[in-house]
């Protein structure tokens, strides 16, 4: 008796690591595809992983397709290419008030006319089901206006302070 209790409870085990793994898998996932979205400037892709409340209405919609023509047309005038965005594992995922949170580091990668330029961000991915998930820079929880459309944080969510953007010059060509 004692040695199928031992077996169920095995199994029970094996099945929510497995379970586990596979959230971990679905968000780094779903945080690649947005990335690429991003670094291809390809708007409708990068808004479908975008929390719903945040693009919910037309003037939203127009800041974010305004933010993305200005960085196009900068992108243009300055020669700026992004090199590499690298999404890093995410945390733990934690569930407040029924929806499931984790933070992912991100890692991007530009080139400008004067070197590179590399920034550490930290993304927070929200789901309401752990299939489908959304990306938040976590600045925006600064900004009053987004944070007023997103959903609170659980207070066991751990943000890292931001870091500060690393330049790294041209090499010459002498």
């Amino acid at each position: 008796m004692n040695k199928r209790i031992g077996t169920v409870l095995l199994i029970l085990f094996l099945c929510q690591s497995i379970s586990a793994q596979n959230i971990t898998t679905v968000i780094k996932t779903e945080a690649l595809k947005m990335a690429r979205a991003l670094a291809a400037l390809d708007i409708e892709t990068y808004l479908t992983y975008t929390y719903p409340t945040l693009v919910s209405d037309k003037a939203s919609k127009e800041k974010i397709k305004q933010g993305i023509d200005s960085v196009e047309k900068y992108k243009k005038q300055y020669g700026i290419k992004v090199k590499s965005i690298l999404v890093g594992n995410p945390s733990k995922v934690v569930t407040h008030k029924k929806i499931m949170q984790c933070t992912l580091p991100q890692t991007m990668t530009v080139e400008i006319m004067m070197g590179t330029v590399e920034t550490e961000t930290t993304l927070i991915g929200l789901s309401n089901d752990g299939k489908k998930w959304y990306f938040v820079d976590a600045m925006l929880y600064k900004q009053n206006e987004s944070k007023a459309k997103l959903p609170e944080l659980s207070p066991n969510l751990v943000i890292p302070p931001m870091k500060q953007p690393v330049m790294k010059p041209a090499e010459s060509k002498n």
